[in-house]
């Protein structure tokens, strides 16, 4: 798994971390590695597009090293817009545009993540919560990540100061506690329906039942 922490978070996974480690949990011989990026507000365009690039090169480095690797990409906040450009490309106002991750990489992408997300638009299929409004950077091209949709939950509830244009912090923090389990439990499912072992969760819709035990072929990077 690669993972984004959330802006102003000490070096690290931060706290979405916690679901990659529910997953490692789950899913044996799996691991996890955070983004070395700045993370932070006051610097945020040049941040976040640190975070694209780096995430970038270790998928890179991944699918070289093990090109039949099966990889979780999961953000929270800043990271989970730095996911979502990873993948979509860059296409948000006052950011610079990038293009989206090659299928040649994207084709080990089994499982997505996003918590917070500053460029959240709702009413998209892999978006998991109450919220009704646009984050405070929306994503201009949908269309481009459409083809990850079944394989991404996104998390944002009403009046997230940053995903939902509220003006809850609370509420942006929230995820983990509310949904850390459902997130878990629907990258393991991912993984095992690559392997053809579904348990049967489908986006959006995945219940907090806990995360099931995964074989150890399915081990997930």
């Amino acid at each position: 798994m690669i993972v984004a922490r959330a802006s102003t978070e000490a070096p690290g996974e931060g706290i979405i971390g916690a679901v990659a480690t529910q997953v490692q949990q789950s899913v044996p011989g799996s691991d996890a590695e955070a983004v070395d990026y700045p993370a932070t507000l006051t610097d945020y365009l040049n941040s976040e597009a640190s975070g694209v690039a780096a995430m970038t090169k270790l998928i890179q480095s991944y699918v070289a090293r093990c090109p039949n690797s099966k990889i979780a990409l999961l953000g929270y906040s800043q990271g989970a817009q730095v996911v979502g450009d990873v993948l979509c490309g860059t296409g948000e106002k006052f950011f610079n545009g990038t293009s989206a991750l090659s299928r040649s990489l994207s084709k080990n992408v089994v499982a997505v993540v996003q918590m917070g997300d500053p460029s959240h638009v709702p009413g998209l299929p892999q978006d998991v919560g109450n919220s009704t409004k646009a984050g405070i950077f929306p994503r201009n091209n949908t269309a481009s990540c459409a083809s990850i949709a079944s394989m991404t939950q996104s998390y944002c509830n009403a009046n997230d100061t940053f995903c939902d244009s509220g003006s809850s912090i609370p509420v942006h923090l929230s995820y983990v506690k509310v949904y850390g389990t459902q997130a878990a439990k629907f990258i393991v499912d991912k993984v095992g329906a690559s392997n053809g072992t579904s348990t049967g969760t489908t986006n959006g819709n995945a219940t907090s039942t806990g995360a099931p035990k995964a074989n150890e072929g399915d081990a997930i990077r």
